[in-house]
């Protein structure tokens, strides 16, 4: 359900992973604590994206924790992901909804008000906004960042869930949680970190107390 997507959300994707084992990155970040893990691939062979997806699924269910897979509607639908994410580029909503189970959440990515709105009236169930502040992360460095307004005005105008994403790390969270958004997606302090359970652990512990 919608209600699912709160805390801290993780993007684990192989390009970002220090070329590290993305389920040893999976069960670091879970066991530090976050709440919600997206698996992200636009390099690997559909079959072998879907067995991946099939075991991240299983550690993320053992701990409680969301699973969104990224982009592939039928592998969302295969094992039965908490949500599937899409970006503006990728399948429309109501055409993925068509193919997903109605327990099945979709979310979207937004680069402000005018992208938010329209992936409301489409049905999204949850809004990605960013990048919050220039990030490099997935190639990403062409997002011009929305700032930290951005996210309140989204706040203001949607009860969905908001995801605040793009250049979030340490030093800017509490500020990003201040904006009222339901959960914050980091990558690289958390993946590319030297202890993923560690840094997950700081992290959470900025935002309970921010």
């Amino acid at each position: 359900s919608r209600a699912k997507m709160k805390g801290l959300y993780v993007i684990i994707d192989p390009d970002a992973t220090n070329n590290r084992n993305i389920f040893d990155v999976t069960k670091a970040a879970i066991e530090g604590g976050v709440s919600v893990v997206q698996y992200r691939d636009k390099k690997l062979d559909r079959s072998d994206f879907l067995s991946n997806s099939f075991l991240l699924k299983e550690i993320c269910d053992e701990s409680s924790v969301s699973f969104v897979v990224n982009d592939a509607v039928d592998v969302a639908r295969l094992v039965n992901s908490s949500f599937l994410h899409v970006g503006q580029s990728d399948i429309e909503v109501e055409s993925a909804r068509k193919l997903l189970l109605s327990s099945q959440c979709i979310g979207t990515s937004n680069n402000g008000l005018a992208e938010t709105s329209v992936s409301e009236e489409d049905g999204a169930d949850y809004l990605a906004v960013g990048a919050v502040y220039s990030t490099s992360t997935m190639g990403k460095s062409s997002r011009k960042p929305v700032g930290t307004e951005t996210l309140v005005e989204v706040k203001s105008q949607t009860d969905l869930p908001v995801v605040a994403i793009g250049g979030i790390n340490e030093s800017n969270l509490a500020e990003v949680r201040t904006t009222g958004v339901d959960a914050a997606c980091i990558v690289s302090s958390i993946t590319y970190a030297a202890d993923p359970e560690r840094s997950v652990k700081e992290l959470v512990h900025i935002w309970e107390n921010a």
